[in-house]
């Protein structure tokens, strides 16, 4: 998507923020009770590295200076997830649960279900401006995350289980494609070590003491993954704009004989640029992501009719479509200093199931240059 405003006096510009301001509202106030998909931590971090893709390192004012080229950024995301979709269609978790002999048990029911669950990612991003065209970027994640569950199990009616811990490290080459007076042109590549666990263990209904907890209770992929992607940036005397691509392409099977699903995101966006303190702005994201590949058999009973106890040890309910809007404000607070504020629900979502649906993302950061 290219975003061009030109020609525009102040009064017109402002005219269209009013404009815009009504319809991020009323869109936010629409998608009030909507989800969004299940997901692991991992994906979880998978925002940040699209918050690190899309950062710039050396801000345009600063671009004809050599004296600032570092960037150091902190970010915090919480996602709360408490409702279940499958396709397009909404569940309650009553539809989700088996109940036992009485009723039918089917692929798309549970003795266990996850009612409740809270993912939260601390972030510490890096970035260097090697050239006029080349940056190098960094991130180091803290994930920590809390599932509340119900279940036909005896003794295990109600129960929780939590994990935490260092994610999967990524690092990031930005290279500048092409450059105009007011646009530019961006190429990423990068490499996701495998930094983040994926033996974290619990008490579950599964069986007596720790075992091996559920894919979305893992720190990392367990894989080699390769971010990549492609950013055009325009700017103009009140608004800027743009728009981005970026894949995550995982590499084979982890130490655990499964993969998560390759991920594909799309996002355009648009921001007032006429404010000296503050900027208001709005973005609109496509996400497409696979289910995944293979399984970790640990997860599994034995029962060769339906092997899964919950939807999340189910590989085939994960992946799926979304599209989401999120708002945002950015803040200098001081030279050099900016503060961001980040909102985000989806508008609409086609989902592999049943999958547990998010109900909000909140971003939050603070970044300087030096």
């Amino acid at each position: 998507m290219e975003i061009i405003v030109k020609g525009m006096n102040h009064s017109c510009a402002l005219r269209l923020l009013r404009h815009v301001t009504k319809a991020i509202v009323f869109a936010v106030a629409w998608t009030n009770c909507a989800a969004w998909a299940q997901t692991v931590p991992a994906d979880l971090v998978d925002v940040s590295i699209e918050d690190l893709f899309a950062a710039n390192v050396v801000t345009e004012e600063e671009r004809e200076s050599t004296k600032r080229q570092w960037y150091l950024a902190y970010r915090y995301g919480r996602a709360e997830f408490k409702q279940y979709r499958l396709g397009t269609q909404k569940l309650s978790y009553s539809d989700v649960q088996w109940s036992g002999p009485s009723e039918p048990r089917t692929k798309d029911n549970y003795p266990v279900v996850p009612t409740e669950i809270t993912q939260e990612v601390h972030n510490v991003l890096l970035g260097y401006q090697y050239s006029d065209k080349v940056s190098v970027r960094l991130s180091v994640p803290f994930i920590k995350q809390s599932t509340d569950h119900i279940s036909i199990v005896p003794g295990y009616d109600a129960f929780n289980i939590s994990s935490d811990g260092v994610g999967d490290v990524f690092t990031l080459v930005n290279y500048e494609l092409s450059r105009s007076v007011n646009s530019a042109w961006h190429g990423v590549f990068g490499l996701s070590i495998p930094t983040g666990s994926i033996d974290e263990e619990g008490d579950t209904p599964r069986a007596p003491g720790d075992q091996q907890l559920p894919y979305t209770m893992q720190i990392g992929s367990g894989t080699w993954d390769i971010p990549l992607g492609v950013t055009y940036d325009k700017y103009g005397k009140y608004f800027n704009g743009g728009s981005d691509m970026l894949a995550t392409i995982r590499t084979g099977n982890n130490d655990r004989d499964y993969r998560l699903g390759h991920k594909f995101t799309w996002s355009g966006w648009l921001a007032w640029a006429g404010g000296e303190l503050f900027e208001p702005g709005m973005r609109l994201s496509y996400r497409w992501q696979g289910d995944i590949s293979g399984e970790d058999v640990s997860l599994s009973v034995p029962n060769p009719t339906f092997p899964y106890p919950a939807p999340v040890v189910d590989p085939t309910a994960f992946g799926g479509q979304q599209l989401d809007l999120a708002v945002y404000i950015d803040l200098k607070v001081a030279a050099h200093w900016n503060l961001r504020a980040e909102y985000s629900q989806p508008l609409w979502l086609n989902l592999n199931g049943p999958q547990s649906a998010e109900k909000y993302h909140l971003g939050l950061g603070i970044s300087t240059t030096f």
